[in-house]
């Protein structure tokens, strides 16, 4: 299928037809296998990747081994942070990577700059993405400055579990602790705690949702 059959499919009822001719022109169709850099720190934004199947995860890392967890991509999204960097050419201070298989789009930082001025309905899409993605890191900061870790943790799982749309999902809790910026012996306790109360299973890398953690 080609670009702009699959920009048509995503974006018919958002965008302009013209518009979405353009990133059929200029957006490359590429696939990232789970773990795959698409934008790294430090590194210059070259790029937007729009998602068209699978998870990306959009992480704030500091370059010496510590991040946490911003939020996720799904089908027809994209990084309005990553956007604002490439505007201002500045590096990037997040990290774009696959959390599953996933297919995207890249379109030059260029290109996708002449949009803000040239198509209406490109910024109100850019506005509305922005309003999402930032209401959730307002979110995130609440939850970091009001609740508790267990609360934390398994708002953590149902969340996962609705991005890939499954109850099981393939998590280490070093993975849980890196993306909550929390150490992991805290994790296992949390986890362990939750496993008691009958809301997850834990397994071998991996956790199940139980009903009444999906209902509670």
């Amino acid at each position: 299928m080609m670009v702009c059959e699959i920009v048509l499919k995503l974006f018919s009822n958002i965008l302009e037809k013209k518009l979405i001719e353009e990133i059929g022109r200029y957006g490359i169709l590429k696939n990232a296998e789970p773990d795959q850099i698409l934008l790294e720190i430090r590194r210059d934004v070259q790029f937007i990747p729009i998602i068209v199947s699978g998870i990306a995860k959009v992480m704030r890392r500091d370059g010496k081994g510590n991040g946490i967890l911003l939020h996720y991509l799904k089908k027809a999204e994209l990084s309005t942070i990553a956007i604002s960097y490439g505007l201002q050419n500045k590096k990037s201070e997040i990290r774009i990577k696959a959390e599953t298989n996933i297919t995207y789009i890249a379109v030059p930082i260029k290109i996708v700059s002449l949009w803000f001025d040239s198509y209406d309905l490109w910024r109100k899409y850019y506005l509305k993405v922005n309003q999402l993605q930032t209401s959730y890191l307002i979110e995130k900061i609440n939850d970091i400055a009001f609740e508790g870790l267990e609360f934390r943790v398994l708002k953590y799982i149902k969340n996962t579990s609705l991005i890939h749309n499954s109850k099981l999902i393939p998590r280490k809790h070093f993975d849980i602790a890196r993306d909550l910026k929390v150490s992991r012996e805290a994790i296992s306790r949390t986890l362990k705690n939750l496993e008691k109360s009958g809301v997850i299973t834990l397994g071998r890398n991996k956790i199940t949702l139980n009903k009444n953690g999906v209902n509670g």
